[in-house]
């Protein structure tokens, strides 16, 4: 792993990509203030490696779980100045082996992201259970979707009223999450394949109450507990499949309460920020709050008028900025990694979080400017907040605060000290659901229109898809592997789907547009042009398909799981590939080990903690094979990476005789 650890190193010293970064941490750092790029620069500031981050850490060689630690061992990619401080002892003060020790802190890990994931469903559950006892706040916006996830749930519908359908609807989801039940999840059953014999075999069919079964996971990593370090990965694998489950479930509930996404023509950048309105920059991944502060936003125009605004601007960041893009068309005012430079521009009023991915510098960041830095949820509180909770009885209360609170910072705020970049963004059509891509496929066939895409696959057209997904990183050049790498793969006419913040870097370099076509392949294009026209569209589809936020990783696995019924085989089998090139937070763990113990092989491009045990290493990314049909795939360089993946797709296609 220390190779890796120096291609991040030699990928990050070719600096920033996006010019509106660019220009906006020079002007950052002219005010003093610090962003993720200059704490990544100081550690790459010392003589002789001795500021680098910890060696130990970086192999997953550390321990801190109990107060007999903390623990370092050595290994065999720890630099030797280093290896002067480890103890002449092969395992830590309660025994720990290195692939105990590396494999345990995977566990937690992976535990920590599927109970957030879970955490979300469980949000988005209740309040669905509200709406199905008709809460004026969350009228059910999507009957059509509502009747598709009854009948994958086995749900009666005859005759019942919509509320009625929903109540039942939400109900499963809620025994699948809390309790109580005995059996496999509802959804985990209405996501699977036909086949399914590699999961079975594996055990790793989630069961009801994913509550209960995390705190038995996160009990089995406590001090004297779980030492196999096979069972450990397994384990592994299991709340990545509950992960999931919890996505899935997020998503078909969100799609019935807010409405299923279509495409959207948008905008993405920091000049979606306008000095002349009030900006609320909406930020986490709870889309049931960002969607009522967008709709309050609209009512509470004049009220910003009367203050002097020309109106009210909700621009979004991170996957809620996401979820509002897909549904709604509101545009991105950039990625979750440039959170501190669009607050930084001191044109953000208030800036709206509610669950994950928020940097704790944003409370710094905020003292220092007139924004609102408000937080709706009792997971995350932050310094110099301004708490407002968000509740499904409250809603419209608590988003009618909001707005107030940024027309009141509008008035505060310093016109000297605004800034935007001259760098302009650019256009994007995002908001592809496998709903809105069957109803584009129907026009070319209306009784079977999975069998346009799974021909154009045969035939070669399209050699396979890859989902790319995820954080982006400043351990490396930011965006460039992801965009690098869907070159590379649209060049081989490797159809490219793109989640969360992945597809925030492709749209910010122009590749979520018709015109991005020239990037593909001679096949590839032809097919791009033909469902351009299918769809109605100027031009051709974009080459790269927008589907939605992290939380809508899910939409990849049900169309993947569609085309493996539409084949009668496994996923496995399948010209699939996944990548989560930059990966940053937990989620992304929990998300590749449930997307691997589903039959996807998945590429990282950031060093993972696991180096230290050349046994784990082995074990996701060779033997894992022998377990679920797919395995991981560790590769720093983007060029490589894409090629590591295309190989993937053609030994796919060779094992399916196309």
């Amino acid at each position: 792993m220390i190779n890796s650890l120096r291609k991040e190193k030699e990928l990050r010293k070719k600096g920033f990509a996006d010019k509106q970064i660019e220009e906006t941490v020079a002007f950052l750092r002219e005010k003093g203030v610090e962003t993720v790029w200059d704490v990544q620069a100081a550690y790459d500031s010392g003589l002789f490696g001795l500021t680098e981050r910890c060696s130990f850490g970086s192999h997953g060689l550390c321990c801190r779980n109990c107060n007999l630690g903390p623990c370092r061992l050595d290994g065999e990619d720890i630099p030797f100045h280093m290896k002067l401080a480890v103890p002449k002892t092969s395992r830590s003060t309660c025994g720990k082996t290195a692939d105990q020790m590396v494999s345990g802190m995977f566990l937690q890990t992976v535990l920590r992201v599927t109970s957030a994931h879970v955490g979300h469903a469980i949000h988005v559950a209740k309040t669905f259970m509200k709406a199905s006892e008709g809460s004026k706040n969350f009228p059910i916006k999507d009957e059509a979707k509502l009747y598709s996830v009854a009948k994958e749930l086995g749900i009666n519908t005859n005759g019942k009223q919509i509320l009625e359908i929903a109540k039942e609807v939400g109900q499963k989801a809620m025994e699948d999450l809390v309790g109580p039940g005995e059996g496999p999840m509802n959804f985990a059953l209405a996501l699977a394949p036909k086949h399914i014999e590699k999961l079975v075999n594996a055990a790793l069919i989630p069961q009801k109450g994913a509550t209960e079964t995390i705190v038995q996971g996160v009990h089995s990593t406590a001090q004297g507990m779980m030492s196999s370090t096979k069972h450990t990965l397994m384990s592994c694998l299991k709340f990545g499949v509950i992960d999931m489950i919890g996505l899935y479930i997020a998503t078909q509930l969100q799609d019935i309460l807010l409405g299923v996404p279509t495409p959207k023509e948008s905008k993405i950048g920091m000049d979606t920020l306008e000095k002349d309105k009030v900006n609320i920059l909406v930020h986490g991944h709870f889309p049931v709050l960002s969607e009522m502060v967008a709709t309050y936003a609209n009512k509470l125009e004049e009220k910003a008028k009367e203050a002097g605004a020309k109106g009210i601007n909700v621009v979004g960041t991170c996957c809620t900025g996401t979820e509002v893009l897909v549904r709604l068309g509101i545009p991105m005012a950039g990625s979750t990694i440039m959170q501190e430079l669009i607050v930084g521009t001191g044109l953000v009023d208030a800036v709206c979080v509610d669950v994950q991915c928020v940097y704790p510098s944003l409370s710094t960041i905020t003292k220092g400017l007139h924004t609102r830095l408000i937080t709706t949820m009792p997971e995350l509180r932050m310094e110099n907040d301004t708490y407002i909770e968000f509740t499904p009885e409250t809603a419209d209360i608590a988003a009618t605060q909001i707005v107030e609170e940024a027309i009141a910072a509008y008035k505060e705020r310093s016109a000297e000290r605004a800034f935007l970049p001259k760098a302009k963004g650019h256009n994007l059509l995002g908001g592809f659901s496998v709903e809105s891509l069957m109803s584009v496929l129907k026009t070319l066939n209306p009784e079977k229109p999975l069998k346009p895409l799974v021909d154009l696959i045969i035939n070669g057209s399209i050699k396979g898809v890859a989902v790319i997904a995820g954080c982006l990183s400043s351990k490396i050049q930011t965006d460039m592997s992801f965009v690098t790498m869907a070159k590379e793969l649209l060049k081989d006419n490797v159809l490219v789907l793109a989640t969360g913040c992945a597809a925030t870097a492709c749209a910010r370099h122009g590749l979520l547009t018709g015109e991005a076509k020239v990037y593909a392949g001679d096949s590839l294009r032809g097919v791009l042009d033909t469902l351009g026209k299918a769809a109605g569209l100027n031009d051709s589809i974009p080459p790269i398909l927008h589907f939605g936020s992290c939380v809508d990783n899910s939409r990849c696995a049900v169309l993947a799981s569609s085309i493996a019924d539409y084949l009668d085989t496994s996923i496995d089998k399948l010209p699939l590939v996944a990548s989560a090139a930059e990966h940053v937070v937990e989620k992304a763990a929990a998300i590749y080990m449930g997307v691997i113990a589903l039959g996807i092989t998945t590429h990282i491009g950031v060093t993972p903690k696991l180096g230290g045990s050349p046994y784990v290493i082995n074990m996701l990314t060779k033997e894992m094979e022998n377990i679920t049909g797919s395995r991981l795939i560790i590769e720093i360089d983007p060029q490589e990476s894409a090629r590591a993946m295309i190989n993937h797709i053609q030994k796919k296609r060779g094992e399916l005789g196309i």
